[in-house]
């Protein structure tokens, strides 16, 4: 009876990890929905169409940015689930919240790209779209990790610990940059811009999930 129950309470992750990878991938692919084809006329082609494409740059800008935090957020995310070994009913509805504010960024995306530095709004709703996402990573880390709930049973404490710390200080970063906003949004902006540089740059020498495993374990 009892093995029945712990079967009931706990599933596997593999539909979870699925589902996410799915949405990542969609995600990514729709922010180039707004990189649409400048119209001009094919007479005119060679004058004007290098100059709508470079009136164009805060889009690319923004595509180029979110794609590289989506980068993070999936690299992250694929990281715990190297140590999330089970899960149950609480937690996939954690992820699924999760995977709503990453649906999310497409638009918020498509804002800042069209309104820029031209909006403090664009580019508040764009920080608090990629705050609450590292938010439910650290809600996602905390449920599985909280008294060894979903991960490895021998992972160690302070490893726990400090993996946790490094989700936090990545959301922490946000909260000025969007409180910037309101001061200066290029100083806002050019914040988020070295955070994800500065996150591509750690999850290179920081190394592959399996060290990540490793150090965990």
């Amino acid at each position: 009876m009892n093995n029945i129950k712990e079967r009931a309470a706990y599933f596997k992750t593999n539909r979870i990890e699925a589902l996410s990878d799915g949405v990542f991938a969609i995600v990514m692919t729709l922010l180039v929905i707004e990189l649409s084809v400048p119209l001009v006329s094919k007479l005119k082609a060679s004058v004007e169409l290098g100059g709508m494409l470079l009136e164009m740059w805060p889009k690319f800008f923004a595509f180029a940015i979110s794609f590289l935090v989506l980068g993070i957020f999936w690299f992250t995310h694929h990281s715990q689930f190297h140590f999330i070994k089970r899960s149950n009913g609480m937690f996939v509805w954690i992820n699924i919240l999760f995977l709503l504010s990453v649906a999310l960024i497409p638009f918020s995306t498509a804002l800042i790209g069209e309104y820029h530095i031209y909006s403090k709004l664009a580019v508040v709703f764009w920080g608090i779209n990629g705050f609450l996402c590292l938010l439910m990573l650290n809600i996602i880390w905390w449920y599985a990790s909280a008294n060894k709930r979903l991960i490895s049973k021998k992972a160690e404490p302070q490893n726990i610990k400090s993996f946790q710390i490094s989700l936090i200080m990545s959301a922490a970063v946000f909260l000025p940059a969007i409180g910037l906003v309101f001061i200066n949004p290029i100083i806002s902006i050019a914040i988020f811009v070295i955070s994800a540089l500065y996150g591509v740059i750690s999850n290179i020498f920081w190394g592959s999930a399996e060290k990540l495993q490793r150090l965990l374990k």
